[in-house]
């Protein structure tokens, strides 16, 4: 296939392997510095306690690395904006079931930064689309 046809972009968009269903996330960051703090919960096992903390910390600098993937340093900063203001936002939560959703909301949001990423990185570099600014 042609360099950016269909069938080229689909099969390398996904370079990281697939999230299971019962993987989730939740932002989350402690005020002094930019890495999660852990949601806790009454109701759940230390084991899953630790397993979120350890895929939101995961997703966390996957989508701040994802950032520095971006064409221009405004995409950049904003991605790593949201991206902490999520963490922060979401810290505190205790629900499990909130908690998955948000970790699974994170996982969609990296597939989506990445592909924006490679696309616009493409765009941005094609003589033919600097012909129309």
């Amino acid at each position: 296939a042609a360099a950016g046809s269909k069938s080229d972009f689909s099969s390398s968009w996904r370079r990281r392997p697939s999230i299971t269903s019962t993987a989730a996330f939740s932002f989350s960051s402690s005020s002094d510095d930019d890495s999660p703090s852990t949601p806790t919960s009454s109701t759940s096992s230390p084991d899953n306690n630790n397993n979120h903390r350890q895929r939101a910390l995961s997703l966390y600098r996957q989508l701040l690395r994802g950032a520095e993937r971006m064409p221009t340093p405004n995409r950049q900063n904003y991605i790593k904006r949201k991206t902490r203001d999520e963490f922060r936002k979401h810290k505190s939560l205790t629900d499990q079931e909130e908690i998955e959703f948000q970790l699974r909301l994170a996982d969609t949001n990296l597939d989506t930064v990445l592909v924006q990423a490679e696309h616009l990185s493409r765009l941005f570099g094609d003589p033919e689309y600097q012909n129309y600014n």
